[in-house]
């Protein structure tokens, strides 16, 4: 299999040193030219597809429908990299698109991921794919460097925005602005960032989409709670399953390598 990945990619030694210290590692280089023109067509082609009603924002988990979604899951240079964080044994448990159309979306607030994910094992850093160039303006992402390491975050009621939580104020630094760090990246370039690290993202204000592809993966002897997901063509629920993309089946629990 040709792969989708550029050769100047690296994750090295001092790499893993910053995202261990800052929580966050942004990359100059991740897919080809010719893999972002093949992601961007493939994505053209599900939001064409989406069942009617649905937003292109509650995409999850397609990586069970898109054959495509789970080739790039697989790139063993990605899985190089996801194996120096939670070792040689590696299941694919969740792929989500953070899509925000032009002119469209909510202020996502402060919060953290891994309260909500009923998981329980070694967590890798969630793999934050670049679809378009990705600014403030079409809504891009922002981290507190170093905060992966404080805990978990007191948090409460968002008042109904796009996240139903939100970290309370007092708990973050009173100077955010200044304090966080907001990805810019082109189409194509790649960002990793701890699952306790806490993040936001602003409304998409230009006449750009913002699409992103994430990938999450976990250590194969972790375990993961029941939940199901919608297919975004048709609504039909089917059942979060974790695959197996590298490494060996540790405690025996049957599973699969691929879902197709």
């Amino acid at each position: 299999m040709t792969s989708w990945i550029d050769p100047t990619f690296s994750y090295d030694t001092d790499d893993h040193h910053e995202y261990r210290e800052m929580g966050y590692r942004l990359f100059d280089s991740f897919l080809l030219p010719e893999a972002v023109a093949h992601c961007q067509a493939e994505t053209d082609r599900m939001l064409g597809q989406l069942q009617p009603g649905r937003s292109p924002e509650n995409m999850i988990s397609c990586h069970h429908q898109e054959q495509w979604i789970f080739r790039l899951a697989e790139e063993p240079r990605l899985l190089d990299m996801i194996e120096r964080h939670v070792g040689p044994n590696i299941v694919l448990w969740s792929s989500h698109f953070l899509i925000k159309p032009p002119r469209t979306g909510k202020l996502v607030p402060w919060h953290q991921d891994t309260p909500y994910w009923d998981l329980d094992g070694q967590l890798a850093p969630g793999v934050w794919i670049a679809l378009d160039d990705v600014d403030r303006e079409n809504g891009t992402m922002s981290v507190l460097p170093g905060w992966h390491n404080k805990g978990e975050l007191p948090r409460r009621d968002s008042g109904g925005v796009a996240f139903s939580e939100e970290i309370q104020p007092d708990a973050l630094p009173a100077d955010l602005e200044t304090d966080c760090v907001e990805y810019r990246l082109r189409a194509g370039q790649m960002a990793i960032h701890h699952t306790m690290i806490p993040h936001t993202s602003t409304p998409n204000s230009s006449n750009r989409y913002r699409r992103v592809l994430v990938l999450r993966y976990m250590s194969a002897d972790g375990t993961v709670g029941a939940k199901e997901y919608e297919d975004y063509r048709t609504g039909e629920k089917f059942a979060r399953e974790c695959f197996l993309v590298r490494g060996e089946d540790v405690r025996k629990r049957g599973l699969r390598r691929s879902p197709f």
